[in-house]
C-alpha cells in the first residue's frame, strides 16, 4: 500500500462500511473526482472514480457530471438525495497521484480501507508535492530536449545549447505559471526565450535547425492531445473539443514565441 495510506482498518469479518451521512458520501467522491481531474485523468476517468467512491462508501446511485471546468455528482439512498458541484480547473499532469488515487479506492472497494481512511488518503494525495525542486526539473527538461536534438542529428554544440535553452525556457515556464499566467502566454513566454538563446549561441553549432526544432519541444501538450483523443474516441465531444482546444492554444503560443524571436534573430 502507498504511503500516503497509513491508517488501514483490516476487516476480517465483515466487509460493509458503517453507513455514513450522504452528505459525507457525496462529499469524499467528489474530493476524489477532482484530484483525478486536476493529476490530468481524462473524463470518463474523472466520473468513474466518483461513481466507484460513493457506491462503495454507500450510496445505491451515483450519476456525473464532468465538464472542461467543473465536475457534479448526484447520488441516491432509499429516499434521500444528494447533488453537489465543484470548480475544477486543468492544472497538470500528475500520474503519481493517478496511481495512488486508484490504490486508495481499489483499497477502499475491497474493505481494507476505512471511510476515515480514505478521507486521509486524498488528504494525503493532495497534499503531496513534487519529489524534485523545480529547478532540478528544468535541468533534466533541458537535458531531455538536448538529446532531442543529437536525435534530430544536432552535433555536441547542438545538444549543449539546446540543453541551456530548453532549461531557460522551463525556468521561464515554471515562473509564470506559478503566478497563475494561462498556458497560452506561458507558451509564448517560454518559447521565445527558449528560441532566442538557441538562436544567440547558434555559432557554437554546425547544425542550428537541429537546436532550433529541438529547443520548444517541452512546451508540446501531450497529456492533453492524448485525453482529448480519448474523450472523443468515447463519445465526450465536448471535453473532447475543449481539451484538443486548449492543446491548439497552447501550438498556437509556441509558434508565436518563436515567429518573434526569429524576427529578433534576422
Amino acid at each position: 500500500m502507498s504511503q500516503f495510506f497509513p491508517t488501514l482498518v483490516r476487516m476480517e469479518t465483515v466487509k460493509t462500511l458503517p453507513e455514513l451521512p450522504l452528505t459525507e458520501v457525496l462529499d469524499l467522491a467528489l474530493q476524489a473526482g477532482l484530484l483525478v481531474h486536476l493529476s490530468g485523468g481524462d473524463t470518463a476517468r474523472a466520473a468513474s472514480t466518483m461513481h466507484r467512491s460513493a457506491l462503495a462508501l454507500g450510496a445505491v446511485r451515483a450519476d456525473t457530471v464532468v465538464s472542461s471546468l467543473n465536475i457534479g455528482l448526484t447520488i441516491e439512498r432509499g429516499t434521500e438525495r444528494e447533488t453537489a458541484f465543484r470548480r475544477a480547473p486543468h492544472v497538470g499532469a500528475n500520474f503519481t497521484n493517478l496511481s495512488d488515487i486508484e490504490r486508495c479506492l481499489e483499497a477502499l472497494e475491497d474493505g481494507q480501507l476505512s471511510a476515515d481512511a480514505f478521507r486521509e488518503g486524498l488528504a494525503a494525495i493532495a497534499r503531496h508535492k513534487p519529489h524534485y525542486p523545480r529547478w532540478l526539473m528544468a535541468i533534466l527538461i533541458g537535458v531531455s530536449c538536448g538529446a532531442f536534438a543529437a536525435l534530430f542529428g544536432g552535433d555536441a554544440g547542438a545538444v549543449l545549447i539546446t540543453t541551456l535553452g530548453a532549461g531557460l525556457g522551463v525556468a521561464v515556464r515554471f515562473v509564470l505559471l506559478a503566478r497563475g499566467f494561462k498556458p497560452v502566454l506561458f507558451a509564448i513566454a517560454a518559447s521565445f526565450v527558449a528560441l532566442l538563446v538557441v538562436g544567440l549561441l547558434q555559432r557554437f553549432t554546425a547544425t542550428p535547425d537541429a537546436a532550433l526544432a529541438a529547443s520548444v519541444l517541452f512546451l508540446i501538450p501531450g497529456v492533453p492531445l492524448i485525453n482529448g483523443a480519448s474523450d472523443m474516441l468515447v463519445a465526450n465531444y465536448l471535453n473532447g473539443m475543449v481539451r484538443l482546444t486548449m492543446s491548439a492554444m497552447i501550438v498556437l503560443g509556441i509558434a508565436i514565441g518563436v515567429s518573434v524571436a526569429l524576427r529578433f534573430l534576422s
